[in-house]
Formats: C-alpha cells, sequence, structure tokens
C-alpha cells in the first residue's frame, strides 16, 4: 500500500529542501520510483530535484476551463484531463513530479477538481512513497486538499515563532480530521544546542516525536548559486540525518 508523506510548515524553513532530500533518501533506500508532488504555487521543488517543468496542474486547469468547448468530438472531457495530467508529469532519475503550480482563478473549477482528485487518487496507488511539499502556512489543510497520509510532517526554524506555527498547524490537521498515522517535527538549520525555553516549547508542541537538521554550508552553497541539492556530497551531514529520518517511515 502507498505510504503517504505530508510536508508542512511556514515559509522559508526549509520545506522544499526537506522534501527534495527525503525523496532520494526513499529513492535510494527501496531502489524504486517515488511520486513527487510539489503543492506549493511557489513552485522550486523540481529545482531542487535538478529537472525543468514546463507545466502545472494550475496552468492545465486554466487551459481546461478556457477551452472546454474545443474538445473534439468522441473525446470525453475525463479522458481530456487524464492526458493532459500524464504529459503533466515529468520523469526524474528515481522519481517522478507532478507540480501543482497556482491555485483556482474565477470561474467554476468543481468538476475539473474532481477529476484531479481522481487522478491523484489513482495515480498514487502505482507508488510505494508519495511525498507531498504543501504550501507556506496552513491553507492546504484549511482546505483540505490533502485528505489522507500516513505521516505528517511539520518542519520550523529554531525560533519560538517557528515552532508555535507548527503546533497550529498540527492542532488543525487534527481539528480537521485529517487521517494520519503519524507525526513529526523538525527543527531545520540548528546551530548548535538549542536553548532551554525552546526545548520547552518543542515538549509543549504536542508532537510525537521531534528531530533537529543541523545548519548546513552545503545545501547553502547550493542554494545561493540556484543548483539542484542533487549535487550534493555522499557525506554531507544533512544527507545522513534524512537518510536516518526515511528509515523511520514505515
Amino acid at each position: 500500500m502507498t505510504y503517504i508523506v505530508a510536508i508542512a510548515g511556514k515559509g522559508g524553513v526549509g520545506k522544499s529542501t526537506l522534501s527534495s532530500m527525503l525523496i532520494q533518501a526513499l529513492s535510494e533506500r527501496t531502489g524504486e520510483i517515488i511520486l513527487a508532488v510539489d503543492a506549493d504555487p511557489n513552485a522550486n521543488l523540481g529545482d531542487k530535484l535538478g529537472v525543468e517543468v514546463e507545466g502545472t496542474i494550475g496552468q492545465l486547469r486554466e487551459d481546461l476551463l478556457e477551452r472546454a468547448d474545443e474538445i473534439p468530438t468522441g473525446v470525453s472531457k475525463q479522458d481530456m484531463v487524464m492526458y493532459h495530467l500524464r504529459l503533466a508529469m515529468v520523469e526524474g532519475k528515481k522519481f517522478d513530479l507532478i507540480t501543482m503550480g497556482r491555485q483556482e482563478g474565477r470561474g467554476c473549477y468543481c468538476y475539473i477538481n474532481n477529476l484531479l482528485r481522481t487522478f491523484l487518487d489513482n495515480v498514487m496507488e502505482d507508488y510505494p512513497y508519495v511525498v507531498i511539499d504543501n504550501e507556506a502556512g496552513m491553507e492546504h489543510l484549511s482546505r483540505r486538499t490533502c485528505q489522507r497520509m500516513d505521516a505528517l510532517i511539520v518542519v520550523s526554524d529554531p525560533t519560538s515563532v517557528g515552532i508555535t506555527t507548527a503546533r497550529r498547524i498540527l492542532e488543525l490537521a487534527k481539528e480537521m480530521e485529517i487521517d494520519f498515522s503519524s507525526n513529526l517535527l523538525v527543527i531545520n538549520r540548528v546551530k548548535g544546542e538549542l536553548p532551554a525555553n525552546l526545548l520547552e516549547d518543542i515538549e509543549d508542541a504536542g508532537f510525537d516525536n521531534w528531530t533537529i537538521l543541523p545548519h548546513d554550508e552545503e545545501i547553502e552553497l547550493l542554494t545561493e548559486q540556484g543548483l539542484p541539492l542533487t549535487g550534493l556530497s555522499r557525506d554531507n551531514i544533512s544527507t545522513e540525518s534524512i537518510r536516518k529520518l526515511a528509515q523511520q517511515l514505515r
């Protein structure tokens, strides 16, 4: 059965970085192709994975809405949507990527969105793992765009504000009755020891488990240069930490 990992957190904490490295760690561990879903409108998961994204689900949704009357005779709207959704998938090394792109504009998207959900549900069944890089904050939860997950990973920076946001995301997920089996808080870009007051905030946040990822100058340098994280060295400190995290999933 497919194991779904959703990664959330406020903006700028490193969700896409963690997502891309976790995708690589899972494919390395299993030897199988992982499905990556970039659900952040500020889509950059493809950049971190080293692939070019030419089309997004958001663009497809707009095109289908505008060209609904141009579907050839004998072709159903459902078949047309499914065909273009397949084309929008990007094949990488040991992963396939779906980029959601921008949110809805004006108009009624109910029918197309239902087809999108059906497509994603069906596609996910073909992969052992699905990693969803969600948008910043809590909007994806309040709109119920991800109804089931096996693991909810919330990323925070090592600040009280970040921990508070992470706690609220976890609380909202529970309030919305989103089905997840486990949850984990990841404190990213940690330099040295965490102060006592922050440790108290972490313990009070209500997560099943928590872990830290160290500040990583190699990741910082690649990010500044706009290079994919696939270029990280094998002995990179964060890579090793995320390999251990991947071992805990399932």
